[in-house]
């Protein structure tokens, strides 16, 4: 009885033995990555597509006696201010607010980099061959942009970190040919952060203020002409106007054929509030939403001597401080 015990013991641990060591040469390649951190720098929201590149770099390793194949697949998520949004992915700032962007895996932006595990499933697979006790490395551009058309975007600091699991490296592994495919068995991930800061920005358009055909100047001629103002979201700002090329002192003026013409710019349909350019004196103040944001510039040539006849103009300046 003591040697039938004896016996099937050492049976067991050869059994065992056997199983762990084909368990080993089932998966004899080991993979590390990093990744470098997505830098957009500054957004204009008025314009915010902007585009920016990370390398993924990756090295596998072969502990076996044999040559080996595999399939590497490198999957992101959407990571920790994602949100769950896939695509387009998810910046946020420090109140919340999103910005929107995509990881794409060629330079043309068709292709997501995605994950085989979460959303937009389009990991990168890198097919690999290793010989026996011996390494491999590569390296894979990801190319970043920030979804145009985003005039509504606060400005501030944007992040989305990918850490933990929000990124993933699989290794399919064969000892013949690369499967392929990817396996689902996470064996490591290599973190990195997508960061955006959207600047403060305003832009400015002016229609012509024509009075039109004017016969003798002998009572009021008045006019109205259009500025367009388009400044990113809770952006405070004042429109100024200059006094134009042929001013006197403070008083506009027109040149033609026969000398210049008086005339005025006010803030007011009643023609009482002239629109100058000093700050928090006789500007227009606004505070931006992001879309364009329309203001009546009411213009006025008063009666005065009628010179000859001729087109007269002037040129005035817009300026938008913000």
């Amino acid at each position: 009885m003591m040697s039938v015990a004896r016996f099937l013991i050492l049976a067991v641990v050869a059994v065992c033995a056997a199983t762990m060591s084909h368990g080993a040469r089932a998966q004899s390649i080991t993979c590390s990555a990093t990744m470098t951190n997505v830098t957009f720098g500054n957004v204009n929201p008025l314009s915010s597509q902007t585009d920016a590149n990370a390398t993924l770099n990756y090295t596998c390793s072969n502990s076996a006696n044999a040559t080996r194949y595999a399939t590497v697949c490198f999957s992101i998520g959407d990571g920790a201010q994602g949100g769950g949004a896939s695509n387009p992915r998810r910046m946020q700032d420090g109140a919340g607010d999103p910005l929107l962007f995509q990881l794409f895996q060629n330079a043309g932006h068709t292709t997501v980099w995605g994950s085989s595990f979460f959303g937009v499933n389009t990991p990168v697979e890198v097919d690999i061959t290793v010989p026996h006790n011996n390494s491999v490395s590569g390296s894979a551009t990801m190319y970043g942009r920030v979804v145009n058309g985003q005039t509504t975007s606060v400005p501030g600091a944007y992040q989305d970190q990918f850490t933990g699991s929000h990124t993933a490296v699989t290794i399919n592994e064969n000892n013949s040919s690369p499967p392929g495919s990817c396996s689902t068995s996470i064996l490591s991930q290599f973190p990195f952060t997508v960061t955006a800061n959207v600047i403060s920005q305003c832009s400015v358009s002016a229609t012509t203020l024509n009075f039109g055909t004017v016969g003798l100047l002998l009572a009021n001629t008045d006019l109205t002409s259009t500025l367009t103002v388009q400044c990113a979201s809770g952006v405070a700002y004042q429109v100024g106007l200059d006094n134009g090329q042929h001013a006197s002192g403070t008083t506009r003026r027109m040149t033609g054929p026969g000398g210049l013409i008086n005339y005025e710019l006010y803030r007011n349909s009643t023609r009482t509030q002239r629109w100058g350019a000093t700050l928090n004196t006789d500007t227009v103040v606004g505070s931006g939403n992001g879309s364009n944001q329309g203001l009546t510039v009411y213009g006025r040539v008063p009666p005065q001597t009628t010179p000859s006849a001729g087109t007269y103009n002037d040129t005035i300046t817009v300026t938008v401080t913000y």
